[in-house]
C-alpha cells in the first residue's frame, strides 16, 4: 500500500490544484439583463487568490516525490495549508458573489441599489465554488495523508542519490567532474 502512497499522495494534489484553477477561470455567476446582454463574474474576480493557492498544491505535488523523509513533512504541512486556504478562500468568495454581481450590474447600467433588480432578467450560480471547495478539501485530505505516512515511504532510488555532491547537492555537479549521468 505504501508503494504508491506516493504516485497517490501526487495525483491528488494534482487533482486539487486543477481543480482550483479550473474554478478560478471558470464563470460563479452569470447575469442576463432585461436588454439581451450577459455579464458573468468569474472565480478570480470574487476570489483573487485561488490561482495562487492552486499553484501552491501543484507545485507541492510535483516535488513531492524527490524529497527526502523530512522534507515530506514539511511539503504535507504545507499542502494541509495551502488546501485549506484555497477552501477558505473559495468558501469567502462564494459569499461575495453577490457584491461582484451588484458591482457587474452597476457598470453595465450605471444603477445602483434597488433600481438594478429592475435590470436584471436571470441570475444564475454554478457550481465552481464548490469545485474549489473540494478541491482545497483534496489537497487536506492529501497533507494529512503524507504527513501520516510520508515517513515511511520507500527512500529515493540509489540512481538519483548517486548523482549527488555531498557538498553542494546539486545533481549536475557529477556532469562537471567528467560522469556520464545516462550510465
Amino acid at each position: 500500500m505504501l508503494r504508491r502512497a506516493r504516485t497517490v499522495s501526487v495525483l491528488g494534489l494534482l487533482t486539487a490544484g486543477a481543480l482550483g484553477l479550473l474554478a478560478a477561470t471558470q464563470p460563479w455567476a452569470v447575469v442576463a439583463l432585461v436588454d439581451g446582454r450577459e455579464l458573468t463574474t468569474s472565480g478570480q474576480g470574487v476570489a483573487a487568490s485561488l490561482s495562487i493557492l492552486a499553484f501552491v498544491c501543484i507545485a507541492t505535488a510535483l516535488v513531492l516525490p524527490i524529497a527526502g523523509r523530512w522534507w515530506r513533512v514539511v511539503l504535507g504541512a504545507l499542502a494541509v495549508l495551502a488546501g485549506g486556504a484555497l477552501a477558505a478562500e473559495a468558501w469567502g468568495g462564494r459569499a461575495r458573489v453577490d457584491e461582484a454581481v451588484a458591482a457587474l450590474v452597476a457598470e453595465a447600467t450605471g444603477l445602483a441599489g434597488s433600481a438594478q433588480q429592475a435590470e436584471i432578467a436571470r441570475l444564475t450560480a454554478t457550481g465552481w465554488p464548490d469545485a474549489a471547495i473540494a478541491g482545497g478539501a483534496l489537497a487536506v485530505l492529501v497533507g494529512a495523508w503524507v504527513l501520516a505516512t510520508g515517513h515511511r515511504w520507500p527512500a529515493r532510488a540509489a540512481r538519483a542519490a548517486r548523482y549527488e555532491r555531498t557538498g553542494s547537492g546539486l545533481a549536475w555537479d557529477a556532469m562537471d567532474d567528467g560522469e556520464d549521468p545516462t550510465r
